[in-house]
C-alpha cells in the first residue's frame, strides 16, 4: 500500500506552526506529517507536535537564496535518516507557505506520478543547459561544474541541466533517499541541484503541468485562495502571512465550499 510522508519545512513561531498543522491535518493524518524545523532549536522544543526534527544546516538559512546557494541537503539527509525502518513509499516536501487546497492532494500526486512514469514531480521544470538562464550561466562559470556531472551521470548526455521551483516537490522514496545520500561537490543552488542530480542518477523528473499557474516565486496570494481552488488548484504558493492570524475567514470559507462540493456529489 502506498503511503506518503508529507514533510513540511518551516522556521516559524510555535503558534503559527500550530495553525499551519491544523490546516494540514485536513490533508493528511498526523502519522503522515513530519515537521522539519529550520528555526531556533530552543523554539522547536516549544512546538507541541510529533514527529518533528531539527535541521542544523546553515545553507538552509539564507536570505538571498540564489546568491547564497540555498541547499535542502540538510533537510533531505535528516528526513532520509528518519525514514529508516518506517513504511513510506513516497515523500512530499513542502515549504510552510506552500498551501494545500484539496483534501486528496497525495492521491492526485500519486496518480500524476504514475501517469508520467516519473520518480520526481516538480513545479516549473525546465531544461536550462545551453541557455542564458542565470542559474546555468553562473554554474557553468565554475570549472568543476560540467566535469562533475560527467563523473556521476548515467545518461548519454551528461551536460543536461535542469531547474525546478523549490517550494513543493513529490518523490518516490527510492529517488529521495538516493538523492539525499549525495553531497554537493561544491555549493549548487537547490533548484538546479535536486532535479539535475535525480536526472543524471537515472531517475525520471517531470513537471506538475497546469498546476504551475498557481505557483509564483514572490508575493502573497492569500486573497486568491478561494479563486484558485475554484479554478482547480491543488496547492497555492506563496501564502506567507496566513498563519499569523488566529482565525482565517478565507480558510473557513474554503472549508465550507469543499464540504458543499462533497455534499453535491452523486451517491
Amino acid at each position: 500500500m502506498k503511503q506518503v510522508l508529507n514533510v513540511i519545512l518551516t522556521h516559524q513561531a510555535p503558534s503559527k506552526v500550530a495553525r499551519m498543522l491544523d490546516w494540514w491535518r485536513k490533508v493528511a493524518a498526523d502519522g503522515n506529517i513530519l515537521l522539519a524545523y529550520g528555526g531556533p532549536l530552543e523554539t522547536m522544543a516549544e512546538i507541541e507536535f510529533g514527529p518533528k526534527l531539527f535541521v542544523d544546516d546553515k545553507r538552509l538559512r539564507t536570505s538571498h537564496h540564489q546568491r547564497e546557494t540555498q541547499s535542502y541537503g540538510g533537510v533531505f539527509r535528516e528526513v532520509a535518516g528518519w525514514l529508516k525502518g518506517r513504511d513510506y513509499s513516497h515523500v512530499y516536501v513542502a515549504e510552510y507557505d506552500h498551501l494545500p487546497l484539496i483534501e486528496d492532494l497525495n492521491v492526485r500526486q500519486l496518480d500524476l506520478l504514475q501517469k508520467e512514469g516519473a520518480d520526481v514531480l516538480g513545479h516549473e521544470l525546465l531544461r536550462i543547459d545551453r541557455t542564458n538562464h542565470p542559474l546555468y550561466l553562473y554554474n557553468t562559470s565554475q570549472p568543476d561544474f560540467v566535469p562533475y556531472w560527467r563523473s556521476v551521470s548515467k545518461r548519454k548526455d551528461p551536460t543536461v541541466a535542469l531547474s525546478m521551483f523549490g517550494s513543493g516537490s513529490f518523490w518516490t522514496r527510492e529517488c529521495f533517499e538516493v538523492v539525499a545520500a549525495v553531497e554537493e561537490p561544491f555549493p549548487i543552488y537547490l533548484e538546479l541541484w535536486l532535479p539535475t542530480l535525480a536526472h543524471h542518477l537515472g531517475f525520471r523528473v517531470r513537471d506538475f503541468g497546469d498546476q504551475n499557474r498557481f505557483i509564483r516565486p514572490v508575493g502573497d496570494l492569500e486573497s486568491q485562495i478561494t479563486a484558485a481552488w475554484q479554478a482547480g488548484a491543488w496547492t497555492l504558493h506563496p501564502v506567507k502571512r496566513l498563519w499569523n492570524q488566529e482565525r482565517s475567514e478565507t480558510l473557513d470559507e474554503l472549508t465550507r465550499m469543499r464540504a458543499a462540493s462533497r455534499d453535491c456529489r452523486p451517491a
